[in-house]
């Protein structure tokens, strides 16, 4: 595990919630999962546990006195649901996913690697609401790279889990089976109109940014309803 990439000890609109989030990087695809528990409860979620992120996960839990009390996936792909099985045996924890992707945990893969297939426990749907601790993630069905791509918004925290919807610069890949152009627009369009600018993300792959950095680009393909690429 990388040192925590977000390390909050309260908010100004509200000093008695915080943050704590450590990032992992894994398998080839150099996927992100995030441990994310509210500084003060035992409690924590893990987000997208890909390749060999079990052991790392498990050993940063113990570290900080957690206990693990839900594994989310933003979506179904193999690079972010790869050590679900594992996870849950380890931690004992209940799975979580849209349920448009559910089949994807049990789906044979293209890519040569075994992955042991995985039970959701419960469905992550729009406008339900995760509670870790003291924090509070409104759920966002947020389709475009997958049929069931979720992000999770922590709206006093100014967080938002964004998955492979939005990246720096750019939105995750529409042209895999599963994935909509057209439910990629509806989904940036959803999140320029919705997401403050101070809103910081954390994406599914590669660094953080903030939603005021990508706005222009997520206007114009709002208002174009086309995915043009930044600075084009």
């Amino acid at each position: 595990m990388t040192e925590p990439v977000v390390e909050r000890t309260g908010v100004a609109a509200d000093s008695a919630h915080g943050i704590r989030i450590e990032l992992g990087v894994f398998g080839p695809w150099e996927t992100n999962a995030y441990l994310v528990w509210d500084g003060r409860s035992t409690d924590a979620l893990i987000l997208d546990p890909g390749m060999a992120a079990t052991q790392p996960l498990i050993e940063r839990v113990a570290a900080n006195h957690l206990r693990v009390h839900l594994i989310a996936d933003s979506h179904g792909h193999i690079d972010h649901v790869f050590d679900n099985a594992p996870l849950k045996r380890e931690s004992g924890a209940p799975l979580a996913i849209h349920p448009e992707d559910e089949y994807r945990l049990t789906a044979p893969n293209t890519y040569g690697f075994e992955v042991e297939p995985s039970t959701a426990d419960r469905h992550l749907r729009d406008g339900e609401q995760l509670r870790i601790g003291d924090l509070f993630f409104d759920v966002l069905h947020t389709p475009g790279h997958t049929e069931g791509s979720i992000c999770l918004y922590e709206e006093r925290l100014a967080l938002l889990l964004s998955g492979d919807t939005l990246f720096p610069g750019g939105w995750g890949r529409t042209d895999l089976a599963g994935g909509s152009d057209e439910q990629m627009v509806a989904s940036i369009a959803r999140l320029a109109r919705d997401m403050p600018p101070n809103v910081r993300v954390l994406p599914g792959h590669g660094r953080e940014t903030t939603v005021e950095r990508e706005l222009a680009w997520m206007r114009r393909v709002a208002e174009t309803g086309h995915l043009i690429l930044p600075g084009t």
